[in-house]
């Protein structure tokens, strides 16, 4: 099979089909692994998993999401570039309101067209895990506030700030980065 039919495939797992659907709650619960990552290769992390508890709303001219997310993903460090496992979590809202036509109100109000028989959430988990993601990726601190990174990354980096002989440096020269 061609790669993409394969992706599409993989991408199914995240459809709800609302047609037919009774008005009410619905709970729904998906695991987001190695293959989704992979295929949203934007996020620059290929490995993690995160568990999204959906929890849907219909009514007869919207339906009111609410995700909440947990996992770890792995990540590179900014600082040493070794991967490190990050604990992400996160909550989320999406309304989705019947319409004529698709149009993006606003980050958490989308019009869906009135016919619209299933709604596809993949988009919506890689923003959300996007969002998760810290903007300074770096290792956690151990118990006494010392740096996990990798200590022989740090040490070269260091040697190389001390060495560096460009006169805009100099006001670095005295930053430790442990």
């Amino acid at each position: 099979m061609p790669p993409d039919f394969m992706d599409m495939k993989r991408m199914l797992e995240y459809i709800i089909p609302v047609q037919g659907l009774s008005l009410g709650k619905h709970q729904y619960v998906f695991e987001i692994g190695e293959s989704f990552l992979q295929h949203f290769s934007e996020l620059e992390v290929e490995h993690g998993h995160v568990t999204v508890d959906v929890t849907m709303v219909r009514e007869s001219n919207l339906i009111d999401f609410s995700f909440r997310l947990n996992g770890e993903l792995e990540l590179p460090c900014d600082r040493c570039l070794d991967l490190f496992n990050c604990p992400v979590s996160g909550e989320f809202r999406l309304i989705l309101k019947y319409g004529e036509a698709y149009d993006e109100i606003s980050d958490e109000v989308v019009v869906i067209p009135a016919q619209e028989s299933r709604i596809d959430l993949s988009q919506y988990f890689y923003e959300y895990i996007n969002l998760m993601i810290p903007l300074q990726k770096m290792h956690p601190d151990d118990d006494q506030g010392n740096s996990t990174c990798n200590r022989e990354m740090l040490d070269r980096l260091n040697e190389i700030l001390r060495k560096e002989e460009d006169p805009r440096w100099d006001s670095l020269k005295d930053i430790e980065l442990d």
